[in-house]
């Protein structure tokens, strides 16, 4: 495998699938789109098209199953995450998985225990602010130990509707917090042992709705994270990563656009999404997966970090409906994940 390329075959070609399929057809050498599937073929048509003419399936397995199929990118729909992860498992093709890895804790802790049984790491997890050069640049002087010894992560993220419909609880802690989740694992390189969520509900009435949510996390070595999710701000979208340490702090840049000044005002430009703020991210994460996964190696969020991070989401939102800290319940890290 290592003296071609990787024919990868991307199931789901919405917004986030189609921008892993036109990367890989514009910006990695060694990857080629060989295979697309969705439930809207003519979607998947043209995204195929746009790809040199890539197969085009309206089955997920059977697209897994292509013998001339060597890797597979799962962007389709939350809840089939963790079945078509097994099913490349099964077949030990490499993963590049969107998170969440599964919508439930149960079934991240199968796939997890899957992995583990063939004794090597498959799975990546699309958590791509690992591959954003301004989070690269906290985790390299954190890592430096120019700071000290890490003791506090605090992450700000800010959203804006799309639709204009009240988003829930459920949803901005799994599918929007869960990347400063994830950071803060990362930058403060532990594990969390207890969270605290309070939130501000989207309509007052109903508090299972969330315009609002911050969560604090303890780790194990004594750490704390706290995490600012604000699922509406109404200008734009923001991250940010600071960590604090013994001897020092470092904080990533809020925005990548230059500011400008005129007429006795200073300004900025705000992105109006993810898919603007990490463009860089995205495209370096599936040139690194597919690098990886030709020479074999998996260097990338694992199978592990979706684990861990939904553990900890999980917690949290038993956290909202108790109203007090909740400890986080995990099984024991295989040894494949370097337990």
């Amino acid at each position: 495998m290592n003296e071609r390329a990787l024919r990868i075959g991307v199931i789901g070609v919405g917004g986030m699938g189609a921008r892993h399929a036109r990367n890989l057809a514009g910006a990695v050498a060694r990857g080629r789109v060989a295979a697309v599937m969705d439930v809207d073929t003519v979607r998947a048509s043209a995204v195929a098209e746009e790809c040199g003419g890539a197969r085009v399936y309206d089955d997920a397995l059977a697209l897994i199953r292509d013998p001339q199929v060597d890797a597979v990118v799962i962007a389709s729909p939350d809840p089939t995450h963790a079945a078509l992860a097994q099913a490349c498992l099964a077949v030990g093709k490499p993963v590049l998985c969107e998170k969440p890895l599964a919508t439930n804790l149960q079934d991240a802790r199968a796939v997890v225990e899957a992995e583990a049984a063939l004794g090597r790491r498959l799975i990546q997890v699309g958590f791509m602010r690992v591959y954003d050069p301004s989070h690269q640049d906290v985790k390299a002087v954190v890592t430096s130990g120019r700071i000290g010894r890490p003791l506090f992560f605090r992450g700000y993220h800010t959203n804006t509707s799309q639709d204009g419909l009240p988003r829930t609880l459920d949803d901005v802690v799994v599918n929007s917090a869960v990347h400063d989740i994830h950071s803060a694992r990362w930058l403060l390189d532990d594990e969390a042992t207890e969270v605290f969520i309070q939130h501000i509900p989207w309509n007052p009435n109903d508090p299972t709705t969330c315009r609002l949510v911050t969560v604090q996390i303890r780790f194990a070595r004594g750490g704390l994270a706290f995490i600012e999710m604000n699922a509406d701000a109404g200008y734009g979208y923001e991250v940010t990563a600071a960590v604090v340490g013994e001897q020092g702090a470092v904080e990533s840049q809020a925005l990548a656009s230059p500011a400008v000044r005129i007429g006795g005002v200073r300004s900025q430009t705000v992105d109006p999404d993810w898919l603007v703020r990490f463009n860089t991210a995205y495209t370096r994460e599936i040139q690194a997966w597919t690098e990886d996964a030709l020479a074999g190696r998996y260097t990338g969020p694992s199978a592990w970090d979706g684990y861990m991070a939904l553990a900890i989401a999980e917690a949290a939102l038993e956290s909202a409906r108790v109203g007090r800290p909740v400890a986080v319940k995990a099984m024991e890290r295989p040894e494949i994940y370097g337990g």
